[in-house]
Formats: structure tokens, sequence, C-alpha cells
């Protein structure tokens, strides 16, 4: 890409919880939009995913090989005001449940129902309008969209941006679950504490280069910064 980010080279493994920081303008939105498809793959580099050699044109693409991107700025981004709380946690999934051009409803509420039970989403009804929930529930829904697709590697734009500490603290809890069954997760986030709090290892950037890798005890806010 060259003019978001360059020279950055990183890996993640399986049950690691990555996080990436930097101060704003640092790059890491892009990089990672880019890796999942989402700029066209319209770059130089190589991305290799549990081995094999891949180039994403498209987020469609990224998601069948087992990427995920839960992007930043939840009401921009990753939310459809007029579709309910179902079509909107469920969006992602609905190409491999639909049988002659028909999505299969019950499957769609088994399955969206399972991720309601594992992320405890507080929600009166699935058919509700997504604004009726609190930010953290809304969060949640949008995270259980990524999910469905059982992802190899989740890549996770400011988590918990917009919800309360109480929502933090089980997001939090999400992401330690999901690294505990395997996920490689990397956590995107300018809030040093969030970093610390989530991941063993963490890639500094500044101005789209990598200003530093910091792991265990060395990786604190005043490293960071």
């Amino acid at each position: 890409d060259g003019m978001h980010f360059h020279d950055i080279s990183l890996k993640v493994s399986p049950g690691e919880v990555l996080g990436v920081t930097g101060l704003l303008g640092d790059g890491r939105t892009e990089l990672f939009q880019t890796i999942f498809g989402a700029m066209g793959g319209n770059y130089t580099g190589t991305v290799r995913l549990c081995g094999e050699t891949c180039h994403f044109t498209s987020t469609e693409k990224a998601l069948e090989h087992g990427l995920a991107y839960l992007p930043r700025n939840r009401k921009e981004n990753a939310i459809i005001k007029d579709m309910n709380i179902l079509d909107n946690g469920s969006i992602v999934y609905l190409p491999h449940i639909r049988n002659k051009g028909m999505i299969d409803i019950p499957r769609q509420e088994q399955m969206f129902n399972k991720q309601v039970k594992e992320l405890s989403i507080k929600l009166e009804d699935i058919y509700d309008p997504i604004s009726s929930l609190s930010g953290g529930n809304q969060q949640k829904v949008v995270l259980a969209k990524w999910l469905m697709s059982e992802p190899k590697v989740l890549i996770l734009d400011n988590p918990t941006q917009g919800v309360d500490v109480g929502a933090k603290e089980e997001i939090y809890e999400i992401i330690e679950g999901l690294a505990g069954k395997g996920t490689a997760v990397i956590v995107l986030s300018s809030e040093a504490k969030e970093i610390i709090r989530l991941c063993s290892r963490s890639v500094v950037l500044f101005h789209g280069r990598e200003a530093g890798e910091l792991t265990g005890n060395t990786l604190t806010e005043h490293n960071i910064m």
C-alpha cells in the first residue's frame, strides 16, 4: 500500500491475542482492512494463513479462508440500522443457509440463539430492532455476526468502543474464551490499558511503520508510549 503503512512484518499464532497499537494515524486500521480484502487487494507483500499464501481481493474471499474483521465505529460500519437483531447478527452467515435462494429461517434462528447464549446477549426478542439494545449488547451482536463464520483468525478493531465498563469486561472475557479455544485473535486499540489487559504481545505502529514489539513484563503503558 505504501500510503498508510510500509515495512511491516507480523505473525499471530492460534490461541494467541496479539495487540496492535499506536497513535491516531498509525495505519493499523488500513493495514488490517487491506489484509481482509476490504481495499481490493491493492498492496505488495505476502499474507500466509495456516501455511497457505493468500491475497484477498474481497472480504468474501477472506471470510471463506477463515479470516474475520470486526470494524471500528460500530454505528457507521457494523450495524444495519433498519434490520432487526437476528438479521444484524447473522448476515455474514446467510449465504451458508440458503436453499434454492430461500433462507432457512429455523436454522438462522438456531445458529443465532446459540451465539446469544454463548455471548450472554441481553435482549427481549431477536426480531426487535437493533437500536433497542444497549451499546454493549449491540457490540456483542456485531461480534456474533463474525463468530458465526467460525474464523481461524479474528481481527477486532476497537472492540470496546462506546460500551460501558461492565460490558467491556464481558467482551474481554469473550475474547479470552475464543483464544482459549484456539482462535488467533488480533486486537487493534488505542487504549494501552486494553492492550495490556488482553494481550501477551503487542506491536506498536507509528506513521505506518513498526516502531517495536513488546511482550510480557515489557508490555507497559510507559513502554508503549
